[in-house]
């Protein structure tokens, strides 16, 4: 699953695997790129729906994702086997805060591995991923079993 809308995710699939999902569209096709709010889970969430203004609804991303088959295409692969989360350049920030729930929180989700950027200074940003990922938990047992310690991670590649 990508959320980028290029083709970058792409080199890290296994062939086996295919191509990921681009849940939120590709730049080839931008008319289908979903960008919005993603987060049901707070409470300003149940004010937009009492509005009875569809125009408030328009760049939900829930709403949005009915317009393309990717979001079914990711139910269908969490639902068919165990999967580990790969996390790669993502904050796990609130716009996307209901989605990840589902992935994070799936019977299916075996571990939530987050890699990590080192700066020059030597410090890191593994600790501000993990608290991002612990906001998008409603089960935080669930959460302290899932992500993967940062023992076991490793920082990105830094390009040159």
């Amino acid at each position: 699953l990508s959320f980028n809308y290029t083709f970058v995710a792409d080199m890290y699939c296994l062939p086996q695997i295919g191509f990921p999902i681009h849940i939120h569209g590709d730049l080839q096709s931008y008319n289908n790129i979903i960008f919005g709010y993603g987060d049901e889970l707070d409470d300003d969430y149940k004010s937009f729906l009492k509005l009875d203004d569809n125009e408030c609804l328009r760049n939900i991303k829930s709403i949005k994702y009915l317009e393309s088959g990717n979001y079914r295409s990711m139910l269908a692969f969490i639902e068919s086997a165990p999967y580990q989360i790969y996390i790669m350049g993502h904050s796990c920030g609130k716009s996307d805060r209901t989605l990840l729930n589902t992935l994070f929180e799936h019977k299916n989700c075996v571990s939530i591995k987050p890699y990590y950027y080192r700066k020059e200074d030597g410090s890191d940003n593994y600790l501000d991923i993990v608290q991002n990922i612990c906001r998008n938990f409603t089960d935080m047992k669930l959460m302290r079993d899932r992500v993967v310690n940062k023992t076991h991670c490793e920082p990105l590649p830094q390009s040159k």
